[in-house]
């Protein structure tokens, strides 16, 4: 019970903060990805105790863009199942592609998330590492 209320916050909250984000298209504000709560297990390892896995799914649409600058207060892992995205994180930007993988380590600023097709979706898988009781998404003021 708790397990699936929390992974409701979680997609309430990311899909809170798409939508308030234009993607650059009519004017009106639309909302560049979905998300879809996968997984939330506790780490086992005594080393990690205290330490959460949090797994969501991120689906991105063509020309999706969300240049909200956050940071997550987790280290978090991201896994490209599809298509080609642009992430800048402290001001670099990169593009990665289907089948790569990268870290985004912990508050480091991310801000832009935008999808390089305007044709194809975008699909990420997004894992975090976190500590409980800290935020997963921290939004910074532009």
């Amino acid at each position: 019970m708790i397990l699936s209320r929390l992974l409701i916050i979680v997609a309430c909250l990311y899909s809170a903060a798409a939508m308030a984000h234009d993607n650059g298209s009519s004017g009106a504000s639309k909302q560049p990805y979905s998300v879809t709560p996968i997984l939330k297990q506790a780490m086992s390892d005594p080393g990690l105790a205290g330490y959460e896995m949090l797994t969501v799914r991120l689906d991105v649409v063509p020309g999706g863009i969300d240049p909200a600058p956050h940071r997550h207060d987790a280290d978090l892992f991201i896994y490209v199942l599809q298509g080609d995205i642009e992430v800048e994180l402290d001001g670099r930007k990169t593009i990665y592609s289907a089948g790569s993988m990268f870290h985004e380590p912990r508050n480091v600023l991310h801000s832009l998330l935008r999808n390089t097709s305007a044709n194809k979706p975008a699909s990420l898988l997004a894992v975090f590492v976190i500590k409980t009781g800290r935020e997963f998404f921290v939004p910074v003021a532009k």
